[in-house]
């Protein structure tokens, strides 16, 4: 099941990519952990493991970075027991918005892949669950927006 949402948050690229790489658990309603196991001089192929809570439920993931290419572009693809989650960002900067900050757009494409059963359940439940699965991509880039325009440095450039 692939989802893609985008915001626009009125803060520098550069700020904007560094705080959605590195300040996860500070602004995700998901990702309650993150912990680096080895990271790499330029980051690509760095390894993880991540823990999430969604419904009340806790998961865990070991991810590694596929895509590094700051202020531009970042990837991830996490395995868990029941499924598998890649998450790419593209930031970009918005020219035709004027304001006292840069604005940049940051879009987020993931895919989700079923495990054993859920390879199977997830193909059929995924119209219905696609809604509420976009519904919920999209809480959490407003979420970033509010945690990078909340901090002061955002104007300061």
């Amino acid at each position: 099941m692939a989802m893609k949402a985008s915001v626009l948050i009125d803060c520098p690229i550069q700020m904007v990519f560094e705080r959605t790489n590195h300040h996860i658990t500070d602004w995700s309603t998901i990702v309650k952990e993150e912990q680096m196991l080895h990271v790499t001089p330029d980051r690509m192929g760095s390894t993880f493991r991540t823990v999430t809570t969604e419904h009340g439920r806790d998961m865990t993931f070991d991810g590694v970075v596929t895509c590094y290419t700051p202020p531009y572009a970042s990837g991830i693809r996490m395995e868990g027991k029941a499924f598998s989650l890649t998450a790419n960002y593209e930031f970009e900067e918005v020219p035709e918005c004027t304001r006292v900050t840069r604005v940049t757009r940051v879009t987020q494409t993931s895919t989700v892949t079923g495990k054993g059963f859920f390879r199977i359940l997830l193909p059929l439940m995924g119209f219905f669950m696609r809604k509420s699965n976009c519904q919920a991509l999209q809480k959490e880039l407003n979420q970033l927006k509010r945690y990078c325009e909340q901090q002061d440095s955002c104007t300061a450039e």
